[in-house]
């Protein structure tokens, strides 16, 4: 930890924070997966009261006083039986929300029921976010999702007919094997059931993973071109896109998630959980909940064993572009000034002047954010800014 916790408990940007509460159960592996899951459900009534008694602790401690989003993620939480998944959201519902707070649960297809859709709608719980991936059979298997496009179509028509709230799904594009026009008719179904917001991810090979371990360059092709092509169709289709994978309707992009890429406060609790919280000095500060489910549940004290990282300086200047500019709108320089007391321009003037040149990066006299085509080659650009930066 710092020297003392004052410094974050004095800091009045951390008096609003989001939450997000990491449920790490689902009721299979799909194979791309590296996100910290387990299928083993025992442990499940005991991680909840853990990660409800933390909930509750750090948002005293750390004197949170305003909630402005919630997002509860995973694994599935969804895969909860119902009484838990009740008593978890009375008790998120007993937070300090502020009025209109943005409330988000993850849900995979299979999960959805009547039942459940009536519990989110008296509960907190305004936005919907449903791992849809695909309506392709084949590559549903190629991803080893446990639904078929069968399964994908008839819980989206019980949710379009139960839901009220906003829906946002999520697909995967560039599986080994999509076509094109796999990928555009996966998004004209999407569409056709009329969501808010729609994440359309370019599958990583993560490694460890068991697609990556089956993955055969030889006999399954990837076309990156594939996730080019069908972000500029859900374009076309009136999904403003806001960030590298995220697309919405006008109004409608995800407030928590845009909270995560301005690198604003907020406290992540439960089994690999991650909160980011301002230390008041210019400098952020990290803990990271161990992904091991028996070491939480047996972890004393107000951090539950959690890793801790300060982070300041270069490395603060780094994070804050490696999220901002994900989104299109890139940095607001007013913000950077008043974060980092001094110009973008002055951290890395190199980097922005081949980037503008190119037509990778444009600028002006508000922002500076990287162009459609920029946005493409990331990685390349956080490289450039990185050298510049030691």
């Amino acid at each position: 930890m710092p020297k003392s916790y004052t410094a974050l408990k004095a800091s009045e940007s951390n008096k609003s924070a989001s939450l997000y509460i990491h449920i790490p159960f689902c009721n299979s592996k799909c194979s791309y997966c590296d996100f910290f899951s387990v299928t083993d459900h025992s442990l499940m009534a005991q991680v909840l009261d853990k990660t409800m008694e933390q909930t509750a602790r750090y948002i005293d401690y750390f004197g949170i006083k305003h909630i402005p989003t919630v997002y509860i993620g995973g694994g599935t939480p969804t895969s909860l039986p119902l009484p838990l998944l009740e008593k978890l959201l009375a008790s998120v519902g007993n937070l300090p929300l502020e009025e209109d707070s943005e409330c988000t649960i993850e849900a995979n297809p299979e999960t959805v029921t009547p039942e459940l859709l009536a519990l989110l709608s008296g509960s907190c719980i305004n936005r919907l976010s449903l791992g849809i991936q695909s309506f392709s059979n084949s590559t549903l298997k190629t991803l080893g999702r446990h639904c078929d496009f069968k399964t994908n179509f008839l819980k989206l028509e019980v949710i379009q007919r139960l839901w009220k709230g906003q829906l946002s799904l999520d697909l995967i594009s560039s599986v080994p094997g999509q076509s094109l026009s796999d990928s555009i008719s996966d998004i004209d179904t999407a569409i056709s059931f009329g969501p808010d917001h729609i994440s359309l991810y370019a599958l990583t090979l993560e490694d460890g993973t068991p697609l990556a371990w089956s993955y055969d360059p030889d006999s399954q092709a990837i076309d990156d071109n594939v996730w080019i092509l069908a972000a500029d169709h859900l374009e076309i289709s009136g999904y403003r896109r806001y960030e590298v994978s995220n697309f919405a309707l006008p109004g409608h992009q995800s407030e928590h998630n845009t909270r995560y890429w301005k690198l604003l406060p907020y406290i992540g609790t439960g089994p690999g959980g991650v909160s980011t919280l301002h230390t008041g000095e210019r400098g952020l500060f990290r803990i990271a909940n161990l992904p091991d489910l028996e070491r939480y549940l047996s972890s004393d004290g107000l951090l539950c064993g959690a890793e801790t990282e300060e982070i300041t300086g270069k490395s603060y200047i780094f994070e804050y572009l490696m999220m901002g500019f994900r989104m299109t709108a890139g940095i607001l320089k007013s913000d950077f000034l008043a974060t980092f007391g001094m110009e973008l321009s002055e951290v890395i003037p190199e980097t922005l002047a081949e980037w503008k040149n190119k037509g990778l990066a444009s600028e002006t006299d508000e922002a500076v954010n990287l162009t459609k085509e920029g946005l493409l080659f990331l990685n390349q650009f956080l490289l450039d800014a990185l050298s510049e930066l030691e």
